[in-house]
């Protein structure tokens, strides 16, 4: 089986280059081919081992016309790539991707696989409607549609399509969740928050994470009586609004870069709150998570439904600062036993495990 991955988003991504490895240790053969528009980003974040080519075949003009994108791309990727190699192709995004996924499937018979992303199905679908015909041909024609959780394959089947259409993607559906890497699999449990409480806000520092409403929700914690303090990483266009009202006790600690620097972040956290008004999965709960870090997620977002309520923390309202305060004191109870159930379970969601799932899916084509 040799697979021809499209990924538009390579270049600036930590779960790719870890994807494909992972893939490649199960004994897949691949070839990975990004459109790129930008020339500072050709072969950039390359993956070990992996047969990767970039073309600069995307202009800032293009903006939302995904048949000029393809236009271009295809014929670069049959000029690079032996076609007569490739089993299957897998787009790694929707629109970008999928519409020359989609292309070259016309030519060759090729058949592919598309996986949604938050781009995808929060800002394209809403924003463009003129191009719902492209993503619904799209999404017909694909082998299997995959989605990184229950919450986004909900939103998707019940908002998107009609009767028909649904049963038949539904049908040809699957979740496959991002993994983590291995280097993050050696947190251990707490056995009890800190006093006062940390809560930990992690990610960009902009309107869609909501990194002031996470604070706003410490701070009447706070004032209900609760023994809470803020702590943020990251960077954005509300970080100075941000870092000015925070109290005493509270911290910005800046940009935390690698993992090794996000460890330091997660053990100076008791909690962590990213109450984002979209995810399509939420990396930094899971690897809080893998830290022995309780989680507050958004609900019917991403992250939401990977787990039991309670099990590793609670879903809490976007744009609901008392809810999020008030889940900030419920996430405190049995603390240690929920700690000690996130560490066990971020271990099912490692790179092999998840590769494993993937390598089924492609077999089942």
């Amino acid at each position: 089986m040799s697979i021809l991955h499209i990924c538009c988003n390579l270049a600036g991504s930590r779960v790719f280059p870890q994807m494909f490895e992972a893939l490649r240790a199960e004994g897949h053969e691949q070839i990975v081919f990004v459109p790129e528009k930008r020339k500072a980003d050709l072969g950039k974040n390359v993956p070990n081992g992996v047969e990767t080519y970039s073309a600069l075949t995307v202009k800032k003009s293009d903006a939302l016309f995904f048949g000029r994108k393809a236009k271009r791309t295809v014929p670069e990727i049959e000029k690079t790539v032996n076609m007569g190699r490739v089993t299957m192709m897998h787009a790694h995004t929707l629109f970008t991707d999928g519409s020359i996924a989609h292309a070259l499937h016309e030519k060759h018979s090729i058949p592919y696989v598309v996986t949604l992303r938050y781009s995808d199905i929060e800002v394209i679908w809403k924003v463009e409607p003129h191009l719902r015909p492209m993503a619904r041909r799209i999404l017909r024609d694909a082998a299997k549609v995959v989605f990184l959780s229950e919450a986004a394959r909900q939103k998707v089947l019940s908002g998107w399509l009609n009767k028909q259409e649904r049963a038949a993607i539904e049908d040809k559906s699957a979740v496959i969740p991002n993994g983590i890497a291995p280097e993050w699999l050696d947190g251990e449990a707490r056995a009890a928050g800190a006093d006062p409480v940390r809560v930990g806000f992690a990610g960009k520092l902009n309107k869609r994470k909501c990194p002031i409403d996470a604070f706003l929700a410490v701070h009447r914690a706070r004032t209900q009586g609760g023994r809470f303090v803020f702590r943020a990483c990251g960077e954005g266009p509300l970080m100075n609004e941000l870092v000015s009202m925070l109290h005493e006790g509270d911290q910005y600690v800046g940009v935390a870069h690698g993992i090794e620097a996000m460890k330091r972040f997660y053990a100076g956290c008791d909690v962590l709150l990213v109450p984002s008004s979209a995810e399509t999965f939420g990396m930094v709960y899971l690897e809080a998570m893998s830290q022995g870090v309780p989680v507050l997620y958004t609900r019917a977002q991403g992250f939401d439904g990977q787990f039991a309520e309670g099990e590793v923390g609670y879903s809490v309202v976007c744009g609901d600062v008392n809810q999020q305060a008030k889940m900030l004191e419920e996430i405190m109870k049995d603390y240690a036993e929920r700690s000690a159930r996130c560490v066990e379970h971020a271990k099912a969601y490692a790179w092999p495990l998840v590769a494993a799932k993937w390598t089924a899916l492609y077999q089942s084509i």
